[in-house]
């Protein structure tokens, strides 16, 4: 039933101003009461606080003490502080004494207002040695003890005083309801009712599902429902399953402190969000699944934001408050979710943004939920932020040190980049994110040569790289300062301070030079090769480069002097020659390149006998390691013939891929990428199982992303027109999760449903999310909501993070979750 009017209940909430969170979750309790039951029951709860008193001439306690004089429900909430005086008199110690004494004088004149008391529990080493605030408080709680007038219940933790105070204000409408039904209720129907219970006890059970219970109305039904089939012949086999996780969701809801933590798990959840056409679940069974999807948000296989969207829970400011109630864990989720759609901390009544960087980086705090409220901060944080974010940094707790320094930058870089660098070279931090330096020095000629001139010696070698790049190419790194960064542990800034030395005219020879960019470990019966044992392969990589750009600056005849003069196994500079007069040398690379090195190699061979005599232990050795050496020769040959990208080498180049011989080289993905056809991407694809080069094969360096990425944008070139066969060709997750990510939005509109469902089916999650994301960006809302339900209704809806995503897709505004899908996807692919 509704009614078409509404009696008002005015609730009074008295607490000193340390409750001010317990002050905020009551609003948020009486909110949900009155959208839950208000038009059904016929009341309307007014909640009245002291904040909410309107400012007028007189004390002001007095102007409070009018407004609970209006109230018929009296609630106390106290912790540590007891309050300050209300005036001069000394009558009173504190607002909440006046308060409470002005009600217990009128309950007993009147018999209102209904009275309870809520005392949050006091640490063991605070009871130690209280202050004289807690003194206050414990004696007045002794008082009540004592007196045995007023009830009173405790409460740990937030979730626990939401509880307590819905079962408190639900119990006096409830009480409020009964009693009107009561007045119009005459003797005959009271006589039924007696009659009644006493055959058979029914109305007892309708009576109770009338109360308001933690199972809210529809939770009561639901139990009922499920107790009757049990009582069924059928017994246990009549539970459904969708019956038994909503049990388990009912049960969530009212855990206490002494139960398991775990809410709702994923399959449960997903059996609800699957059914959730068919049911009929209340607003706190919706909160738990909302908490339950927090909780394993970074699972990201629970339903979340269908039960958010249900809630309205964007418009309440709910993140937020989920972000500072509640477990750690959803804590954590709802900063989470919060960073990935934008929601901005809005001031509230009493709760302003300091209020909730307190909570979050209080002493008490734990480190996940600093980290999550730092990284969100990082994105949305203000400059009034930093003083509690710097307090975290000079905590010194090395598990949040990053997260503050990125968040310090990134708040100071959305002001003003110098800003921003100025703090970088103060902090000194040695960690620091690579996509963050990049924005930090992003068009590094409009950053001062002074400010730059500060980072030189910054503990992060990152930073000291970039720095003396820049001062090297404007000509502005002194050459004392870059005779000392010769010797700096890091490869790359000693390269820019020799190459800057050299600038200004200092002369370095090949062995000096490579004593400088290589700290190597070299087996000496090597060393006649060129220092293939060397373990500092930065130190080497940038050798190579070094020496590829002495070469390349050579005059031809000084080219021909250094290769004649070079050793054996040293074919650098006739590599340099090979490309630079390819028109003539061309034909004798190619032939080269094709015999894999193999004559080249014996007639290098024959030579060191001649020179080293025939028993040398020395040619043993560099038999022994003929296959590495021939295959670092073809690789580079190789490497100068597809950058020439000549059509008459595909044939080439496909058939020195097949044999597997050479290692990966993003050379040949380029090539086949221009010249290449539909054929060859099963070779791009085969490559990516090669090792990265001459490295790989010395000390198996592993892959990471950026080769997937590479050949991904190789193999769409060659395949956008076919991207459903595409995307169905053998290929590892990782590499086809990019070609995801690859295809544009127009393309990928443009497959048909049944070559999504598959993306969808995939056993590895990376391609299952990164399908589902795409179709957040690329689909209009009513195709995304159809797939969503094609999926649930099939069989594969087992991959839960489809759902996650697809309904993120379905229950955000769209523009916000393109948005957001976008940021994930420019924040890098990571698998």
């Amino acid at each position: 039933m509704v009614h078409s009017s509404l009696k008002v209940v005015k609730v009074f909430l008295a607490s000193p101003s340390d409750l001010k969170a317990e002050r905020i979750a009551a609003k948020e309790v009486v909110d949900e009461i009155n959208n839950l039951s208000a038009d059904h029951s016929g009341y309307h709860v007014d909640l009245v606080g002291w904040e909410d008193t309107v400012s007028v001439y007189g004390r002001p306690q007095a102007t409070i003490n009018r407004d609970l004089e209006q109230c018929e429900y009296f609630i106390g909430v106290m912790w540590k502080r007891w309050g300050t005086p209300p005036d001069d008199s000394g009558h009173y110690s504190s607002g909440f004494e006046e308060e409470f004494q002005n009600s217990i004088d009128r309950r007993q004149e009147t018999g209102s207002p209904e009275i309870s008391l809520l005392f949050k529990r006091i640490d063991e080493d605070q009871l130690s040695d209280p202050g004289d605030e807690l003194k206050k408080v414990l004696k007045f709680q002794k008082k009540m003890i004592d007196d045995k007038a007023v009830l009173y219940e405790t409460f740990d933790e937030p979730k626990e005083f939401e509880r307590k105070i819905r079962r408190c204000i639900t119990r006096y409408v409830q009480k409020l309801i009964e009693a009107e039904k009561g007045e119009e209720q005459d003797d005959e129907s009271r006589a039924r009712t007696s009659d009644s219970k006493e055959l058979n006890g029914e109305s007892e059970r309708a009576a109770t599902s009338e109360r308001v219970t933690p199972f809210s109305v529809e939770g009561t039904k639901f139990l009922q429902h499920l107790i009757s089939k049990t009582e069924g012949d059928e017994g246990q086999t009549s539970i459904a399953t969708v019956d038994v996780a909503r049990f388990r969701l009912l049960a969530s809801i009212i855990k206490n402190s002494g139960n398991d933590k775990r809410p709702l798990g994923a399959h449960d959840a997903n059996i609800l969000f699957v059914n959730r056409s068919d049911l009929d679940l209340s607003f706190l069974e919706k909160v738990g699944l909302i908490d339950s999807g927090l909780e394993y948000y970074s699972s990201e296989n629970l339903p979340l934001w269908h039960w958010l969207a249900e809630i309205n829970a964007f418009r309440k400011n709910w993140l937020p408050l989920r972000s500072i109630f509640g477990d750690t864990e959803q804590q954590v989720g709802a900063l989470a979710a919060m960073r990935l759609v934008s929601v901005p901390l809005l001031s509230q009544p009493l709760f302003d943004r300091e209020n909730y960087t307190k909570i979050w980086f209080s002493e008490d705090a734990p480190n996940a939920l600093r980290v999550a409220a730092l990284g969100y901060l990082a994105d949305y944080g203000m400059s009034a932020d930093l003083s509690a974010i710097k307090a975290v940094l000079e905590s010194g707790d090395y598990q949040t040190t990053s997260a503050a320094v990125d968040a310090v930058l990134r708040i100071n870089l959305r002001d003003s980049r110098e800003k921003a660098i100025r703090v970088l070279f103060e902090l000194q931090s040695k960690s620091i994110d690579s996509n963050l330096l990049g924005s930090l020095f992003e068009n590094g000629a409009s950053i001062s040569t002074e400010l730059l001139s500060q980072g030189v010696g910054h503990g992060s070698s990152e930073v000291r790289r970039m720095v003396v790049k820049f001062l090297r190419e404007r000509g502005a790194l002194e050459a004392e300062t870059a005779a000392q960064l010769i010797s700096d542990s890091d490869a790359e800034t000693r390269f820019e301070a020799l190459q800057s030395l050299m600038e200004g005219g200092s002369h370095f020879s090949d062995d000096e030079a490579k004593k400088i960019l290589v700290r190597p470990t070299v087996t000496p019966a090597l060393g006649f090769f060129g220092g293939l044992g060397a373990t500092d392969t930065e130190g080497e990589s940038v050798w190579n480069q070094f020496r590829e750009q002495r070469l390349s600056a050579m005059t031809h005849r000084e080219l021909e002097q250094v290769a004649s003069n070079s050793a054996k196994l040293d074919l650098d500079a006739e590599f340099v020659l090979d490309e630079r007069q390819f028109a003539t040398r061309g034909a004798k690379l190619r032939a080269a390149v094709d015999d894999h090195f193999k004559a080249k190699c014996a007639q290098i061979f024959e030579d060191i006998e001649q020179i080293t005599g025939i028993e040398s232990e020395l040619v043993e050795k560099t038999r022994s390691i003929e296959e590495i050496l021939r295959k670092n020769f073809t690789r580079k040959g190789l490497d100068i013939i597809c950058r020439k990208k000549d059509t008459q080498d595909l044939n080439r180049v496909r058939k020195i891929l097949d044999s597997g011989f050479l290692d990966y080289s993003d050379a040949d993905i380029e090539y086949l990428k221009k010249i290449g056809e539909w054929e060859d991407i099963p070779r791009i694809t085969a490559s990516l199982k090669q090792p990265d080069g001459l490295r790989g094969s010395l000390l198996a360096i592993p892959t990471d992303n950026s080769k997937y990425r590479y050949a991904a944008r190789a193999i769409y070139a060659l395949g956008h027109n076919r991207l459903d066969e595409l995307l169905e060709l053998p290929a590892p997750s990782r590499l086809l999760s990019y070609l995801i990510v690859e295809s544009t939005n127009k393309r990928f509109c443009a497959l048909n449903d049944g070559s999504i469902s598959r993306l969808f089916s995939s056993e590895h999650n990376d391609v299952r999310k990164a399908a589902a994301l795409k179709c957040v960006r690329a689909l209009p809302k009513s195709r995304l909501k159809k797939c969503l339900n094609d999926y649930v209704s099939g069989e594969s809806y087992r991959y839960y993070n489809v759902i996650h995503w697809l309904d993120f897709g379905v229950s955000i505004p769209q523009d916000r979750a393109r948005s957001a899908a976008a940021t994930v996807f420019a924040r890098g692919w990571q698998t």
